[in-house]
């Protein structure tokens, strides 16, 4: 997949017309603001996310939420295929290197976490199937709109292509579908049709897929006049009270990442039952109790 100048990254986001978003849609990442509203589209070949179009996604997120002129943030793609395929797989083919891997850890987990962590109201705008990083963004956001589509489903595959699953997935899988469900999700790694999704609830809404984006975009404008000071304030709140729990987690996840890089990388590492020991006296201070 070719990616633009990474030199863009510097760049800073400007407004954009629809008419300017069409001349430029070679861009990996199209962004627009609407009425208080930024929207914030994945526009790659299968909406699939390179190192460096992830940062532009984290830049772009960033800035929305430093923009005192947005006050709700919108995450879709372009196209109907695919709402994301994760990350871009090209970045192996000239092999797997601890550098790359390490690069995935860092740029996937700084994508989540912006999200997570915003203090503007994230929606994620789900036209299709959400796999990997896509799965991840959609459980991040604090709302989750899909298109009433039978073939639409969502996937953690990490455990059946040898990787833990970090950069979020653990962490969001739980905080968003529940211990029960993470369990499903991350340790099958088979795909969850839209229909089940919702039972778990975690769906906002689901609508017809010609509506799609007509519903999102009230819903968004609805959030966006309510009292900027108050709707930012709550969500920032909400963050507070859970970010002693979320950071433990992030910390964890990226430990337990690590530790599976060095163990696929041959690089030494400590018996996995001396690891996991060693991770249960930090993050629960003790031993299971069996």
């Amino acid at each position: 997949m070719t990616e633009n100048n990474p030199s863009q990254t510097n760049s800073q986001p400007e407004k954009k017309s629809s008419d300017e978003s069409i001349e430029k849609s070679n861009e990996p990442i199209i962004y627009e603001e609407k009425q208080k509203i930024a929207y914030i589209s994945i526009n790659t070949k299968m909406n699939a996310v390179s190192i460096e179009t992830a940062k532009l996604l984290i830049k772009y997120i960033k800035n929305a939420d430093k923009n005192p002129k947005i006050h709700v943030i919108v995450i879709k793609s372009e196209g109907n295929r695919v709402f994301s395929a994760g990350f871009d797989l090209n970045m192996f083919r000239n092999g797997v290197t601890l550098e790359i891997l390490s690069d995935l850890l860092t740029f996937g987990g700084a994508v989540s976490k912006a999200i997570f962590f915003s203090k503007k109201p994230v929606i994620a705008q789900i036209q299709a199937s959400a796999i990997g990083l896509g799965a991840i963004i959609a459980l991040s956001c604090d709302f989750r709109f899909a298109a009433n589509r039978d073939d639409l489903f969502f996937q953690l595959p990490e455990i059946d292509i040898n990787m833990f699953p970090a950069t979020g997935p653990t962490v969001m899988a739980i905080k968003t579908l529940g211990i029960v469900h993470a369990q499903e999700m991350l340790l099958t790694g088979r795909k969850i049709p839209l229909a089940e999704f919702d039972k778990w609830g975690a769906v906002t809404k689901i609508v017809e897929p010609e509506l799609l984006e007509k519903t999102v975009k009230k819903f968004a404008r609805g959030l966006a006049k309510k009292p900027s000071n108050l709707l930012f304030s709550i969500k920032s709140a909400i963050n507070m009270i859970g970010y002693d729990q979320a950071r433990k987690w992030f910390e964890l996840e990226d430990e337990f990442a690590n530790f599976n890089v060095r163990v696929l990388g041959n690089l030494d590492h400590p018996p996995l039952d001396d690891f996991l020991e060693s991770q249960w006296k930090k993050y629960t201070k003790g031993k299971p109790i069996f």
